[in-house]
């Protein structure tokens, strides 16, 4: 047996049953998170909900969030942090191991309304930069950072095992005009997810990234028939993502049935990213 390798792994279909495993989403309140919330629940997690900013509004849709895994019999608390915050993750971490007795799975999904910023790159001011590297790439490093402590602690106690799952855009392969700020945050979610799967992988934490085309609620998409959109018609499939398609996806890469699989970047676009 090598040190990545979990002794008492599943296999078969087994491998997808995630009960008694403890997430941590962060930005649940959004369509994609909480989805992936509602999964991760399904498949027999418990689960600790949290925000990206302390919006009030984002605070409201968390909890909802939070009821509706409870809703499904599994264990969910709920919480706000300023995720682009280094101290306020790692308070926020601490208190989710505390609570829950750990933390198996991290995923990382904030809202691409929250985090989007259109404008051409000599606009952007040097505080709108700032403000969309934060929501976006430091708060996903933040939170990776904080639970791979978490996760890095019970491997001193001979039980390491982890999964991180990253939630990008599928802008930071391909790029886009006008969003310079966005796109380069998102890159660094794609390749900061690559480094860290070689800097845990032998400690037996896996970090993926799902990285998502044009979603229902993608910020600007406007009206999503192929007929009156050209992004739409753009796209392979002619339609928008929705966000209980990127569910079964996280589940995966959360269970055992992923255990040989880190450092990837998996598209859920429709097919945007080999269309020339």
């Amino acid at each position: 047996m090598t040190v990545a390798e979990w002794p008492d792994a599943k296999r078969s279909l087994d491998a997808y049953d995630l009960s008694g495993k403890r997430a941590l989403v962060v930005g649940a309140g959004s369509g994609v998170g909480r989805a992936i919330a509602l999964a991760l629940a399904e498949a027999g997690a418990d689960l600790a909900l949290c925000t990206v900013t302390t919006d009030g509004d984002e605070m409201v849709a968390v909890r909802k969030t939070a009821r509706q895994v409870r809703e499904l019999g599994r264990t969910a608390i709920d919480t706000a942090t300023d995720a682009s915050s280094g101290q306020g993750a790692q308070v926020m971490v601490r208190q989710v191991a505390k609570e829950l007795g750990g933390i198996d799975v991290l995923v990382n999904a904030p809202s691409a309304s929250g985090g989007f910023l259109g404008k051409p790159a000599t606009k952007v001011s040097d505080a709108e930069w700032a403000k969309v590297i934060g929501q976006n790439l430091s708060a996903t490093f933040f939170a990776c950072r904080a639970v791979g402590k978490e996760m890095l602690k019970a491997e001193v106690e001979g039980r390491a095992r982890g999964r991180i799952i990253n939630v990008a855009s599928a802008l930071g392969e391909r790029g886009l005009a006008n969003a310079s700020a966005y796109c380069a945050a998102q890159a660094g979610i794609l390749n900061l997810t690559r480094a860290l799967a070689q800097e845990w992988a032998a400690q037996g934490i896996t970090v993926n990234a799902i990285a998502l085309g044009w979603m229902e609620d993608s910020p600007a998409l406007g009206d999503p028939t192929p007929e009156a959109n050209q992004t739409v018609r753009y796209i392979p499939m002619k339609r928008a993502g929705r966000p209980d398609e990127v569910g079964p996806l996280a589940v995966y890469l959360a269970s055992d049935a992923s255990g040989y699989v880190t450092g990837q970047v998996l598209f859920v676009d429709g097919g945007l990213t080999v269309h020339l």
